[in-house]
């Protein structure tokens, strides 16, 4: 079976920004409960969450399109973090590459 690398439309694209929001709300709760073991992860949530939600509201607002505008420059907080410690780093994957490449048609 082959992986998808990107969605497959706009509710899609919608469904996995909510599923990572989700995603950084548990994640939050993580860290609240063992901040020692998260390293570096309470830095990146912020950003993430911002940039999620900036990129889900210019969805409902019909702004975003694929490919234009700085809607995925918030990723650039992940550079430097270890993606097995991102539980939601498959979302945010296909995020970044829908993003990029557009809707798989």
């Amino acid at each position: 079976m082959v992986a998808r690398t990107r969605a497959r439309s706009q509710e899609e694209l919608l469904y996995l920004i909510n599923q990572a929001l989700d995603d950084m709300f548990d994640l939050r709760a993580a860290i609240d409960y063992d901040e020692e073991s998260m390293d570096n992860l309470p830095a990146i949530i912020e950003p993430l969450e911002r940039g999620l939600r900036n990129m889900l509201e210019a969805i409902k607002a019909s702004e975003y399109q694929p490919g234009e505008g700085d809607y995925i420059d918030f990723m650039h907080v992940l550079k430097n973090t270890d993606q097995r410690a991102i539980p939601t780093w498959p979302t945010l994957k296909l995020i970044l590459d829908t993003h990029t490449e557009g809707y798989l048609e």
